[in-house]
């Protein structure tokens, strides 16, 4: 029995293999739990991020629509044109896109995470056509011979000198 002795006192110095494995257990359990949490904040950073695109798309639309209806109102008659409102729309393109080079950002951050960003493709459709407004409007604006054609065009527009839009010959 000496030998059975022996192997209790050295057991009861030793750490017992169940507490080890408890112990290992609940480490990889904290571990996946830390992970779990990192991944998931990383996917609501990813949805805040698609989010944010949609607002800027949908701010993009409206600024479009604004546009549009202030130059058909213009053309039908309906409304004087005014080059301050011409110089305000102007402003807004080139304000809508400021945040665009922070989108660019964030989205570059989820993509290099693996996430797919819905709407990317519609943002960057928007960010394009915002930019190519934005420099027809700065040229437009400061170009006054163009700026007398196109009033020009708009008087003989008014006038009946010239076809409307969709009319057919």
């Amino acid at each position: 029995m000496q030998g059975y002795s022996d192997t209790m006192a050295v057991s009861m110095t030793v750490e017992p293999l169940a507490l080890r494995i408890a112990r290992e257990r609940v480490g990889r359990y904290r571990d996946e739990s830390d992970d779990l949490m990192r991944r998931h904040a990383e996917a609501i950073d990813c949805r805040d991020c698609e989010d944010f695109l949609q607002l800027g798309i949908e701010a993009f639309n409206w600024l479009g629509r604004a546009d549009q209806t202030i130059r058909q109102e213009v053309f039908a008659g309906r409304l004087e044109h005014d080059p301050e409102v011409d110089s305000a729309l102007a402003a807004l393109y080139s304000e809508w896109l400021k945040p665009c080079a922070y989108a660019e950002h964030w989205v570059a951050v989820q993509l290099e995470r693996g996430f797919r960003v819905d709407n990317l493709e519609e943002f960057r459709k928007c960010c394009r056509e915002a930019q190519a407004i934005a420099e027809a409007n700065a040229g437009l604006l400061e170009n006054d011979a163009i700026v007398e054609l196109r009033d020009a065009a708009i008087d003989a527009y008014r006038k009946g000198e010239t076809l409307e839009f969709g009319a057919e010959e």
